[in-house]
């Protein structure tokens, strides 16, 4: 695949540079992070020397002057200029006009645009939504984070594995069953996510009245053993929960390739091979006396060299095995991860769970039966997961450097991200303020309000084609609103925000796409790449072609830093800068027919980024907006 003509200037200019200042006396350690396009004085600049002014006699200009003193610039670079301490450099433009317009048409969207991953499998686990309840915006955002994630590692040349875990062992589950044994047993026609949901939270409600714990624990002990009806009765009510959630994660054009169930991972015998590998390492040790006597724990205060964000703890003693013989959440995670990176044997059996999801692709399951499947097995896994899971992740980590094995410690890498909240406030499963507001009911809404924009301002469209319009609008609202912000921060779900034109969101992306499908169409050039780069004379088209060359170097700033909203940013300030040529330059009404094929070939270009671009976020391109 063709490397990016952004990073071979960038690559080409810190060598020369360092080589430069190297030569003027000065030691700049590191120069790449220095170099980047301009936005005012040339096409890139370099601002090494305020670096190297640090403490030392002399002025960055001066220090600049020096470097540019010494320096054999590449061929590409037409001229050099020391301002204000900044080395700018003014490129050939011809010149890279030629290399960007090639490299934007050689980009396919069913190929990787970057070759960083070496085709190295990866685990993307995502959205790992409880199985006893519809997904509401908080599990929107995992899914969502996941899926895109998911993509850009694809883009960048990595063999992905879409994971699912589902913890069917947990609390919530086990009060679900206990509803359905005591409580309103049909469903009738509800979703059954929805109705199982709302049945969950009338078993809260029931337990603020009468105290029920004993009944939970012994009905999770007849759970976890196989066979009974209860553990047949917790599973089959799960699954047809994740079948109804696969619904709306269909909806969303989300999908994965496996599910690992919670009870399979104790079925199977695999939480006994790691338990019996912690003990064996002294990680863990069963307890004989004192509060948690008969239980298997972690003795975080045993550790020496105990990291940073485990000291000062109250509770130094982690419980991986309860004094009852049921396992923790962490547990099960310590011998998931085990699985995942191959310490244990594959004892997993696989049977197709849906035949044939709407992308194609078959979603495989955990069973008693069924075939062995190559999944796991990894060096890299990527788990989505809300910050309040930030102790439990970094608890798993731990295990595992005190295993020895730092490789896998270092391989786990946890997308930690901010709560979703409405403009009128947080969810909560179980006090269920989140009917009426799941996954199912935002999309609903947004396709309501795309339809009645699309209505309005296309009323040559059919209904069939509004309906079409209006479910890819109110997905880019949905998902760029969900991506715009570094994944760490709360979001705050605005309505007048997602479904705005003008600027920063999906339907502004969608909608410039739209314009250069238009203008090509127009044009009548069939697709037709023929241009002339010296009739590129405005930087209104300039500036384009700089943020096209830099495709590439983004998707792997986006993967390599696990933020999606790196390339959010890029789709908005890739349209926005097509928005400022279509608005500024004459195209179809050129007077010169070089200066009309060249912007329409750089419309052609700009169109096959930007549909990549928000093929990775998830967002379907429109071509009748």
């Amino acid at each position: 695949m063709q490397s990016s003509p952004y990073s071979r200037v960038k690559d080409e200019l810190s060598r020369a540079l360092e080589k430069a200042a190297k030569a003027a006396g000065f030691d700049p350690k590191s120069i790449d992070d220095t170099v980047e396009f301009s936005q005012g004085f040339g096409d890139i600049s370099c601002s090494v020397s305020f670096r190297i002014a640090k403490g030392r006699p002399g002025t960055p200009n001066d220090i600049a002057q020096s470097i540019v003193d010494k320096l054999a610039a590449p061929d590409f670079v037409k001229k050099t200029a020391v301002q204000n301490g900044y080395i700018n450099f003014y490129l050939h433009r011809v010149w890279y006009i030629k290399q960007t317009m090639d490299y934007a048409f050689s980009i396919k969207r069913a190929e990787p645009v970057s070759g960083m991953g070496k085709n190295e499998k990866v685990i993307i686990e995502y959205p790992s939504v409880n199985p006893n309840k519809p997904w509401h915006l908080g599990h929107l955002k995992n899914a969502v984070l996941g899926d895109t994630v998911a993509n850009i590692h694809q883009a960048c040349g990595y063999n992905v594995e879409r994971e699912d875990f589902i913890e069917d062992l947990g609390s919530q589950v086990v009060e679900s069953v206990w509803g359905f044994l005591n409580l309103n047993k049909e469903p009738g026609e509800k979703k059954f996510d929805h109705w199982l949901g709302e049945e969950y939270v009338k078993v809260n409600q029931e337990m603020e009245k009468r105290d029920i714990k004993q009944e939970l624990s012994k009905l999770l002990q007849l759970m976890e053993q196989d066979g009974t009806y209860e553990s047949k009765l917790a599973r089959d009510l799960s699954e047809r929960c994740v079948r109804a959630q696969n619904q709306t994660a269909f909806s969303y054009l989300i999908f994965r390739d496996v599910l690992i169930w919670e009870t399979d991972i104790v079925a199977t015998k695999q939480l006994e091979a790691a338990l019996e590998l912690l003990l064996k390492k002294g990680v863990a040790k069963k307890m004989t006396e004192g509060e948690h006597a008969n239980c298997i724990v972690m003795d975080l205060s045993a550790v020496k060299n105990l990291p940073s964000e485990f000291r000062g703890l109250k509770e130094m003693i982690k419980v991986l095995i309860r004094n009852d013989g049921t396992p923790t959440y962490v547990a099960k995670d310590i011998a998931f991860h085990m699985w995942k990176f191959g310490l244990l044997d594959n004892r997993f059996r696989f049977i197709p769970f849906v035949e044939r999801q709407p992308n194609g692709k078959p979603l495989f399951t955990t069973s008693k039966s069924g075939k062995g499947i190559d999944y796991g097995n990894v060096k890299k896994a990527v788990n989505i997961i809300d910050a309040r899971q930030d102790y439990p992740q970094a608890l798993v980590r731990l295990a595992f450097t005190l295993l020895g094995r730092y490789d896998i410690a270092d391989g786990i890498k946890h997308l930690s991200y901010g709560a979703l909240e409405l403009e009128s406030g947080s969810l909560s499963g179980r006090s269920g303020n989140w009917i009426g507001n799941t996954a199912d009911d935002l999309l609903a809404e947004a396709e309501k309000k795309a339809f009645s924009l699309i209505n309005e301002a296309k009323a040559k469209l059919s209904a069939q084609e509004k309906e079409e319009v209006a479910r890819a609008v109110a997905l880019g609202a949905i998902k760029f609103d969900l991506l715009r912000l570094s994944p760490e921060r709360k979001t705050i779900f605005s309505w007048e925000r997602a479904l705005g034109f003008k600027g920063n969101s999906g339907p502004y992306c969608q909608y410039m796409y739209a314009r250069a499908v238009r203008l090509i169409e127009d044009s009548k050039m069939g697709g037709e790449i023929s241009y002339d780069p010296e009739a590129v004379t405005t930087d209104y088209e300039f500036n384009l072609i700089k943020l096209m060359s830099r495709f590439t170097d983004t998707v792997e700033k986006s993967c390599a830093e696990l933020r999606p909203n790196v390339m959010t940013e890029y789709a908005n300030n890739l349209a926005a800068a097509f928005s400022n040529m279509y608005e500024s330059v004459p195209i179809l009404k050129s007077m010169d027919e070089r200066q009309r094929q060249g912007r329409l070939a750089i419309a052609l270009a700009f169109a096959n980024i930007i549909k990549y671009s928000l093929s990775i976020l998830g967002i379907p391109s429109v071509n009748m907006m």
